[in-house]
Protein backbone atom coordinates (compact mmCIF):
# COMPACT_ATOMS: atom_id res chain seq x y z
CA UNK A 1 0.00 0.00 0.00
CA UNK A 2 3.10 2.49 0.83
CA UNK A 3 4.37 1.15 -1.93
CA UNK A 4 1.03 2.31 -4.22
CA UNK A 5 1.34 5.68 -2.98
CA UNK A 6 5.02 6.78 -3.53
CA UNK A 7 4.21 5.95 -6.86
CA UNK A 8 1.43 7.75 -7.10
CA UNK A 9 2.95 10.60 -5.71
CA UNK A 10 6.13 10.74 -7.79
CA UNK A 11 3.60 10.76 -10.58
CA UNK A 12 1.75 13.95 -9.80
CA UNK A 13 5.72 15.43 -9.21
CA UNK A 14 6.47 14.69 -12.48
CA UNK A 15 3.02 16.08 -14.28
CA UNK A 16 3.78 18.89 -12.31
CA UNK A 17 7.09 19.79 -13.50
CA UNK A 18 6.18 18.51 -17.30
CA UNK A 19 3.43 21.61 -16.92
CA UNK A 20 6.36 23.99 -15.73
CA UNK A 21 8.21 23.44 -18.77
CA UNK A 22 4.86 24.22 -21.10
CA UNK A 23 2.36 26.11 -19.39
CA UNK A 24 1.91 27.97 -22.23
CA UNK A 25 -0.34 25.38 -23.95
CA UNK A 26 -3.09 25.79 -20.75
CA UNK A 27 -3.45 29.65 -21.71
CA UNK A 28 -4.87 31.32 -24.79
CA UNK A 29 -2.95 32.78 -27.43
CA UNK A 30 -1.88 36.09 -26.96
CA UNK A 31 -4.26 38.81 -29.93
CA UNK A 32 -2.12 40.19 -32.64
CA UNK A 33 -1.63 43.82 -32.05
CA UNK A 34 -3.72 45.99 -34.98
CA UNK A 35 -2.24 48.63 -37.33
CA UNK A 36 -3.22 52.25 -36.26
CA UNK A 37 -5.54 53.60 -38.16
CA UNK A 38 -4.30 56.27 -41.45
CA UNK A 39 -6.30 59.11 -41.51
CA UNK A 40 -6.04 60.50 -45.10
CA UNK A 41 -5.81 63.93 -46.38
CA UNK A 42 -9.02 63.49 -48.26
CA UNK A 43 -10.81 62.68 -44.82
CA UNK A 44 -9.95 66.06 -43.79
CA UNK A 45 -13.00 68.47 -43.56
CA UNK A 46 -12.62 72.43 -43.29
CA UNK A 47 -14.92 74.84 -42.89
CA UNK A 48 -15.11 77.23 -46.11
CA UNK A 49 -16.44 80.68 -47.14
CA UNK A 50 -16.99 80.83 -50.70
CA UNK A 51 -15.79 84.52 -52.19
CA UNK A 52 -18.66 86.60 -53.32
CA UNK A 53 -19.05 89.39 -55.74
CA UNK A 54 -20.72 92.80 -54.58
CA UNK A 55 -20.63 96.23 -53.73
CA UNK A 56 -19.14 97.05 -50.79
CA UNK A 57 -19.70 100.12 -49.31
CA UNK A 58 -17.42 101.91 -46.74
CA UNK A 59 -19.34 104.79 -44.38
CA UNK A 60 -18.25 107.04 -41.88
CA UNK A 61 -21.04 107.37 -39.18
CA UNK A 62 -21.76 108.76 -35.86
CA UNK A 63 -24.62 109.07 -33.71
CA UNK A 64 -26.67 111.82 -31.92
CA UNK A 65 -29.98 113.03 -30.53
CA UNK A 66 -32.74 114.65 -32.44
CA UNK A 67 -33.14 117.73 -31.25
CA UNK A 68 -35.41 121.08 -32.01
CA UNK A 69 -33.96 124.72 -32.74
CA UNK A 70 -36.53 125.89 -30.26
CA UNK A 71 -36.42 123.68 -26.83
CA UNK A 72 -38.22 125.54 -24.10
CA UNK A 73 -37.62 123.91 -20.47
CA UNK A 74 -40.78 124.88 -18.86
CA UNK A 75 -39.93 124.88 -14.61
CA UNK A 76 -41.03 126.36 -11.39
CA UNK A 77 -38.52 128.68 -9.95
CA UNK A 78 -39.62 127.83 -6.55
CA UNK A 79 -40.79 124.58 -4.16
CA UNK A 80 -43.88 123.82 -3.75
CA UNK A 81 -46.92 121.00 -4.33
CA UNK A 82 -48.87 120.75 -8.08
CA UNK A 83 -52.24 121.49 -8.44
CA UNK A 84 -52.51 120.48 -12.08
CA UNK A 85 -50.62 120.80 -15.11
CA UNK A 86 -52.68 122.27 -17.92
CA UNK A 87 -51.38 120.26 -20.96
CA UNK A 88 -50.18 117.03 -22.80
CA UNK A 89 -47.78 115.74 -24.94
CA UNK A 90 -48.87 116.53 -28.39
CA UNK A 91 -50.70 119.39 -27.36
CA UNK A 92 -50.08 123.08 -28.97
CA UNK A 93 -49.73 125.92 -27.08
CA UNK A 94 -49.61 129.94 -27.58
CA UNK A 95 -46.94 132.35 -25.87
CA UNK A 96 -48.30 133.08 -22.25
CA UNK A 97 -50.69 130.27 -22.77
CA UNK A 98 -50.81 128.32 -18.75
CA UNK A 99 -48.65 125.16 -18.42
CA UNK A 100 -48.93 124.35 -15.15
CA UNK A 101 -49.44 125.62 -11.47
CA UNK A 102 -48.79 124.94 -7.36
CA UNK A 103 -51.45 125.04 -5.07
CA UNK A 104 -51.45 128.34 -3.19
CA UNK A 105 -54.00 128.05 -0.55
CA UNK A 106 -55.89 130.76 0.06
CA UNK A 107 -53.33 133.26 -1.75
CA UNK A 108 -55.05 134.48 -4.65
CA UNK A 109 -57.55 136.15 -2.35
CA UNK A 110 -54.81 137.08 -0.10
CA UNK A 111 -53.92 139.16 -3.31
CA UNK A 112 -56.89 140.35 -4.63
CA UNK A 113 -57.85 142.18 -0.97
CA UNK A 114 -54.18 143.43 -0.96
CA UNK A 115 -55.21 145.01 -4.53
CA UNK A 116 -58.19 146.90 -2.80
CA UNK A 117 -56.06 147.94 0.23
CA UNK A 118 -53.58 149.57 -2.38
CA UNK A 119 -56.23 151.40 -4.38
CA UNK A 120 -57.81 152.58 -0.41
CA UNK A 121 -54.39 153.52 0.54
CA UNK A 122 -54.19 155.58 -2.90
CA UNK A 123 -57.57 157.16 -2.63
CA UNK A 124 -56.18 158.46 1.16
CA UNK A 125 -52.78 159.31 -0.25
CA UNK A 126 -54.08 161.40 -2.98
CA UNK A 127 -56.93 163.50 -0.87
CA UNK A 128 -54.58 164.40 2.08
CA UNK A 129 -51.20 164.33 0.14
CA UNK A 130 -49.62 163.68 3.99
CA UNK A 131 -46.14 161.84 4.40
CA UNK A 132 -48.35 159.29 6.63
CA UNK A 133 -50.55 157.92 4.12
CA UNK A 134 -47.56 158.20 1.67
CA UNK A 135 -46.19 155.72 3.47
CA UNK A 136 -48.82 154.06 4.03
CA UNK A 137 -48.89 153.58 0.79
CA UNK A 138 -45.82 152.51 -0.18
CA UNK A 139 -46.17 149.64 2.58
CA UNK A 140 -49.11 148.43 1.03
CA UNK A 141 -47.91 148.21 -2.56
CA UNK A 142 -44.95 146.29 -1.01
CA UNK A 143 -47.06 143.68 0.66
CA UNK A 144 -49.25 143.57 -2.56
CA UNK A 145 -45.91 143.10 -4.44
CA UNK A 146 -44.85 140.41 -2.95
CA UNK A 147 -48.22 138.72 -2.84
CA UNK A 148 -48.37 139.01 -6.63
CA UNK A 149 -44.37 137.38 -6.48
CA UNK A 150 -45.14 134.64 -4.65
CA UNK A 151 -48.57 133.92 -7.04
CA UNK A 152 -46.78 134.41 -9.96
CA UNK A 153 -44.19 131.59 -9.19
CA UNK A 154 -46.73 129.09 -8.35
CA UNK A 155 -47.40 129.14 -12.19
CA UNK A 156 -45.81 127.98 -15.47
CA UNK A 157 -46.96 130.12 -18.95
CA UNK A 158 -45.50 129.28 -22.20
CA UNK A 159 -42.62 131.04 -23.10
CA UNK A 160 -43.18 130.70 -26.45
CA UNK A 161 -45.59 129.25 -29.34
CA UNK A 162 -44.86 125.47 -30.32
CA UNK A 163 -45.98 121.94 -29.53
CA UNK A 164 -45.73 120.25 -26.05
CA UNK A 165 -43.27 117.12 -26.85
CA UNK A 166 -43.28 116.28 -23.40
CA UNK A 167 -44.57 116.60 -19.74
CA UNK A 168 -44.03 115.15 -16.28
CA UNK A 169 -46.79 112.99 -14.79
CA UNK A 170 -47.38 114.67 -11.07
CA UNK A 171 -50.23 113.88 -8.97
CA UNK A 172 -52.35 116.68 -7.19
CA UNK A 173 -50.70 117.87 -4.30
CA UNK A 174 -47.24 115.84 -5.38
CA UNK A 175 -44.01 118.11 -4.06
CA UNK A 176 -41.84 119.33 -6.97
CA UNK A 177 -38.75 120.82 -6.47
CA UNK A 178 -37.29 124.55 -8.16
CA UNK A 179 -36.17 124.17 -11.84
CA UNK A 180 -37.22 120.90 -12.32
CA UNK A 181 -38.98 120.27 -15.76
CA UNK A 182 -42.13 119.79 -15.91
CA UNK A 183 -43.06 120.28 -19.46
CA UNK A 184 -41.06 120.83 -22.77
CA UNK A 185 -42.33 123.05 -25.82
CA UNK A 186 -40.31 122.48 -29.15
CA UNK A 187 -40.89 123.71 -32.65
CA UNK A 188 -41.63 120.60 -34.48
CA UNK A 189 -40.95 122.53 -37.66
CA UNK A 190 -37.30 123.52 -37.25
CA UNK A 191 -35.51 120.27 -36.16
CA UNK A 192 -32.14 118.60 -36.59
CA UNK A 193 -29.61 116.72 -34.95
CA UNK A 194 -26.70 116.91 -32.51
CA UNK A 195 -23.72 114.77 -32.76
CA UNK A 196 -20.54 114.00 -31.18
CA UNK A 197 -17.49 113.15 -33.86
CA UNK A 198 -14.34 111.92 -33.57
CA UNK A 199 -11.37 113.30 -35.77
CA UNK A 200 -11.20 109.82 -37.98
CA UNK A 201 -15.10 110.25 -38.85
CA UNK A 202 -14.71 114.07 -41.18
CA UNK A 203 -17.69 116.01 -41.72
CA UNK A 204 -17.86 119.06 -42.95
CA UNK A 205 -20.22 121.98 -43.69
CA UNK A 206 -22.01 121.39 -46.17
CA UNK A 207 -21.96 117.82 -46.76
CA UNK A 208 -24.67 115.30 -47.62
CA UNK A 209 -25.75 112.81 -45.32
CA UNK A 210 -28.09 109.86 -44.13
CA UNK A 211 -30.35 110.53 -41.40
CA UNK A 212 -31.46 107.27 -39.79
CA UNK A 213 -33.73 107.34 -37.17
CA UNK A 214 -35.52 103.62 -35.79
CA UNK A 215 -34.69 102.20 -39.00
CA UNK A 216 -36.43 104.96 -41.17
CA UNK A 217 -33.74 107.22 -43.62
CA UNK A 218 -33.96 110.80 -44.19
CA UNK A 219 -31.96 113.30 -46.36
CA UNK A 220 -29.78 115.86 -44.40
CA UNK A 221 -26.76 118.56 -44.39
CA UNK A 222 -24.27 119.82 -42.34
CA UNK A 223 -24.85 122.60 -41.28
CA UNK A 224 -22.30 123.28 -38.54
CA UNK A 225 -18.85 121.10 -37.53
CA UNK A 226 -16.57 121.52 -34.63
CA UNK A 227 -14.56 123.65 -37.36
CA UNK A 228 -16.95 126.26 -37.63
CA UNK A 229 -17.41 126.00 -33.67
CA UNK A 230 -13.85 126.92 -32.93
CA UNK A 231 -13.67 129.67 -35.00
CA UNK A 232 -17.06 130.93 -33.63
CA UNK A 233 -15.81 130.69 -30.16
CA UNK A 234 -19.22 128.04 -29.21
CA UNK A 235 -18.45 126.20 -26.07
CA UNK A 236 -19.46 123.00 -27.92
CA UNK A 237 -16.21 122.01 -30.46
CA UNK A 238 -16.39 118.25 -30.32
CA UNK A 239 -20.20 118.04 -32.05
CA UNK A 240 -21.55 118.10 -35.49
CA UNK A 241 -25.30 119.61 -36.66
CA UNK A 242 -27.07 118.23 -38.95
CA UNK A 243 -30.89 119.26 -40.65
CA UNK A 244 -33.45 117.68 -42.59
CA UNK A 245 -33.76 118.16 -46.38
CA UNK A 246 -37.39 117.56 -46.96
CA UNK A 247 -38.79 115.14 -45.08
CA UNK A 248 -39.18 115.62 -41.00
CA UNK A 249 -39.48 112.99 -38.48
CA UNK A 250 -42.41 113.34 -36.28
CA UNK A 251 -42.35 115.25 -32.99
CA UNK A 252 -42.35 112.01 -31.09
CA UNK A 253 -38.56 111.23 -32.34
CA UNK A 254 -37.43 114.40 -30.41
CA UNK A 255 -34.52 112.57 -28.37
CA UNK A 256 -34.47 109.71 -29.92
CA UNK A 257 -31.04 108.31 -30.88
CA UNK A 258 -30.45 108.97 -34.31
CA UNK A 259 -27.12 107.60 -36.67
CA UNK A 260 -25.83 110.65 -39.34
CA UNK A 261 -23.53 108.70 -42.16
CA UNK A 262 -22.35 108.95 -45.63
CA UNK A 263 -20.21 107.36 -47.97
CA UNK A 264 -16.48 107.66 -47.87
CA UNK A 265 -15.76 104.48 -50.49
CA UNK A 266 -17.25 102.50 -52.45
CA UNK A 267 -16.32 99.69 -54.96
CA UNK A 268 -18.50 97.84 -57.69
CA UNK A 269 -18.26 94.10 -58.71
CA UNK A 270 -15.47 93.57 -55.79
CA UNK A 271 -14.39 90.11 -54.34
CA UNK A 272 -15.47 90.05 -51.27
CA UNK A 273 -14.90 88.38 -47.92
CA UNK A 274 -14.75 88.42 -44.14
CA UNK A 275 -12.09 90.72 -42.51
CA UNK A 276 -11.05 87.61 -40.33
CA UNK A 277 -10.34 85.68 -43.04
CA UNK A 278 -7.04 87.55 -43.85
CA UNK A 279 -3.21 86.69 -41.93
CA UNK A 280 -0.93 89.13 -42.17
CA UNK A 281 3.04 87.52 -41.87
CA UNK A 282 5.90 89.95 -42.51
CA UNK A 283 4.07 92.34 -43.99
CA UNK A 284 2.32 90.26 -46.72
CA UNK A 285 -2.04 89.44 -46.74
CA UNK A 286 -2.68 86.06 -47.38
CA UNK A 287 -5.79 83.49 -47.19
CA UNK A 288 -5.85 79.70 -46.97
CA UNK A 289 -7.39 78.35 -50.10
CA UNK A 290 -8.90 74.87 -50.25
CA UNK A 291 -8.96 73.73 -53.72
CA UNK A 292 -9.56 70.61 -55.86
CA UNK A 293 -8.90 68.90 -52.43
CA UNK A 294 -5.58 70.46 -51.04
CA UNK A 295 -5.43 73.39 -48.56
CA UNK A 296 -3.41 76.50 -50.08
CA UNK A 297 -1.73 79.69 -49.06
CA UNK A 298 -2.37 82.69 -51.17
CA UNK A 299 -0.97 85.76 -51.17
CA UNK A 300 -4.03 88.71 -51.94
CA UNK A 301 -3.90 92.43 -52.84
CA UNK A 302 -6.72 93.60 -50.29
CA UNK A 303 -8.57 97.21 -51.38
CA UNK A 304 -11.13 98.90 -49.54
CA UNK A 305 -12.68 97.59 -46.44
CA UNK A 306 -15.37 98.34 -43.97
CA UNK A 307 -16.15 96.97 -39.94
CA UNK A 308 -16.63 93.59 -41.38
CA UNK A 309 -15.21 92.92 -44.67
CA UNK A 310 -12.46 93.57 -47.13
CA UNK A 311 -12.14 93.46 -51.11
CA UNK A 312 -9.82 91.63 -52.35
CA UNK A 313 -8.16 92.88 -55.56
CA UNK A 314 -6.17 90.11 -56.81
CA UNK A 315 -5.09 86.43 -55.60
CA UNK A 316 -9.22 85.73 -55.35
CA UNK A 317 -11.69 85.01 -57.64
CA UNK A 318 -15.44 84.57 -57.22
CA UNK A 319 -16.75 81.23 -55.84
CA UNK A 320 -13.03 80.59 -54.24
CA UNK A 321 -13.33 78.42 -50.79
CA UNK A 322 -11.42 80.53 -48.21
CA UNK A 323 -10.59 78.05 -45.18
CA UNK A 324 -12.22 79.33 -42.36
CA UNK A 325 -10.95 76.23 -40.33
Amino acid sequence: MKRTIRIAAACVALCMTAGSFSGCYFFPEEEKLLDPPVLKVEDVAYSTYKAVKKTLVNRAATSGYVVSRLQENCTFTEDGNIKKIYVKAGDTVKKGDLIAEYSTGDLEYRLRNQELTVQKAQLNYNSSGSESDRLQLEMEQNTLDQLQHEYDCSRIFAPADGLVSFTEHFKPGESVKAYKIVAIIVDPEDLYIKANVNEDKKFTKGQDVTITIDEEDFDGTVIKTPVEAKEEGDDDTSSIYVEFKGTLPSFTKISTVADISYIKDQAEDAIVIPKYLVKTLSGQDFVEVFKDGVKTEVQVELGISNATEVQVLSGLSEGDEVVVK
